[in-house]
């Protein structure tokens, strides 16, 4: 690694992805921190630089302390391959260990223990917090479980309606279901079939008898406090329908304002995007947590929608990389939607959202981000906020950052106010915009925090 980027990183400190270390005191203590930066971010280890960010430099033999640590790489459980590199810095030599993330599907542990780096500390997983780990790195999802539904639960027409929407209108005419049902990967067989919980989700003719926590509640209040009820409506349906049902009910129950054009017919304006109703809607469904048994809870007021589903942010991510780094925690239920058209790329819903609001000069959607459950709030109160959709509509001192980390790799706070001669509080609302629309990405918090592109 190069001399200057190598003291870049180190005098950020130590952050979630970087750990300083004087020496190598303990084999133990490696393999847990190997193992925490596996299971979280990826990262690297530095010997040689005590936690004050002095570079003490290594005494002992290198290839010896080479070895120790492939050693403690070796003793996590499935074995990490870390690469290490001895640096030269102020003439002193350090070693640089870079851990890469682990892939969807695998995790790893020491001695039969999880471990993950939550900021700049190391934590370890046990109780019931392993069980929510294993369901947020995937190896344990609610979708690809199996169920006890039988092929007489299902209901063969919407099947069939799916097939249209993939262009397989024969299938069916010379394969089974149980055919269509193992290549769309809903089901497995190793002498019995067994059907998986995304299929009963979709698919099945009464889908609250095997998932009741499927429902979705809707409540439309007077005025601004859950007090008086105007209407409501409880779904429990497939997903589908269930969205769809949903947006029928908010439409019904907001106010809508009437544009005349100069074409034959008036143009009908909702008092929020109905573009962003809807991403809302299905962001709740695709990403909730349904071994929770609580439902999706819909409440509109006199000045605001509130979508609350059960869930919060998978082990690991931050608040801060929320909307940079996206995590799929019902892989099934995400490609059915996207079969159906519903959702799009990845990691794209959060600027779509902010955008759609703008453009109907309303403020940003609010993101509200709890221990056990999510929430997105939808104002209709107005704002002078303009939309992003490309580099161009960022401001000069933006696109200057953006540049500036094309060849620095790296910015800070500080540094923004000196390369645009800003105020601090100018340079925190142009760095919070870049974030939302993800021209940058956040590394680290509090003091140590810094920017890299996205």
């Amino acid at each position: 690694m190069e001399e200057t980027k190598l003291l870049e990183i180190i005098n950020v400190g130590e952050t979630q992805e970087v750990e300083l270390k004087q020496s190598f005191h303990s084999s133990q203590d490696f393999s847990k921190l190997i193992c925490g930066l596996a299971n979280t971010f990826g990262g690297m280890i530095i010997v040689g630089v005590a936690q004050n960010k002095k570079v003490i430099g290594i005494d002992e033999d290198l290839d010896a302390l080479q070895q120790k640590i492939s050693a403690s790489a070796q003793a996590v459980s499935p074995a990490v391959i870390p690469l290490i590199e001895v640096n030269i810095l102020d003439r002193k030599k350090v070693i640089v260990v870079t851990i890469q993330k682990a892939i969807d599907n695998i995790f790893h542990t020491f001695q039969g223990v999880i471990y993950v780096k939550s900021g700049s500390t190391l934590r370890k997983i046990e109780g019931s917090q392993m069980l929510d780990f294993l369901r947020n790195k995937q190896i344990l999802c609610f979708d690809e479980t199996n169920s006890d539904a039988k092929v007489a639960d299902l209901d063969i027409g919407m099947i069939k309606d799916y097939l249209q929407i993939r262009k397989q209108d024969d299938f069916l005419k010379s394969r089974s279901i149980e055919d269509f049902l193992i290549s769309s990967k809903l089901a497995t067989k190793n002498g019995e079939l067994k059907i998986k919980n995304a299929t009963l989700l979709f698919f099945t003719k009464e889908p609250a008898n095997f998932c009741p926590q499927i429902e979705i509640k809707l409540v439309r209040f007077d005025g601004i406090e859950p007090v008086k009820i105007v209407a409501h409506q409880l779904i429990q349906s497939n997903v589908i329908d269930s969205i769809e049902k949903s947006l029928a009910f908010i439409k019904n129950n907001l106010s809508r304002s009437i544009e005349i054009t100069d074409k034959p017919r008036r143009k009908e304006q909702y008092e929020y995007p109905l573009e962003v109703v809807r991403e809302t809607i299905v962001n709740a469904v695709a990403h909730r947590d349904y071994f929770s048994k609580d439902s999706i809870q819909i409440y509109l007021f006199s000045n605001r929608i509130e979508v609350t589903s059960p869930g919060s942010l998978p082990v690991g991510l931050t608040k801060e990389l929320f909307g940079a780094l996206s995590v799929r925690r019902n892989p099934i239920v995400y490609r059915i939607l996207r079969d159906y058209g519903y959702v799009e790329g990845l990691g794209s819903g959060v600027p779509r959202m902010i955008n759609g609001m703008r453009e109907q000069s309303l403020k940003d959607p609010v993101f509200g981000i709890y221990e056990h459950f999510f929430r997105v709030i939808l104002y209709n109160e107005k704002s002078e906020l303009k939309p992003v959709d490309g580099l161009e509509d960022l401001n000069g001192r933006q696109r200057k950052a953006v540049e500036f980390l094309r060849t620095n790799k790296l910015l800070k706070t500080k540094t923004y106010m000196e390369i645009n001669k800003a105020s601090y509080g100018t340079a925190i609302k142009d760095i919070a915009e870049m974030l939302k629309f993800k021209y940058i990405k956040k590394v680290g918090s509090y003091r140590g925090a810094y920017y890299v592109l996205k």
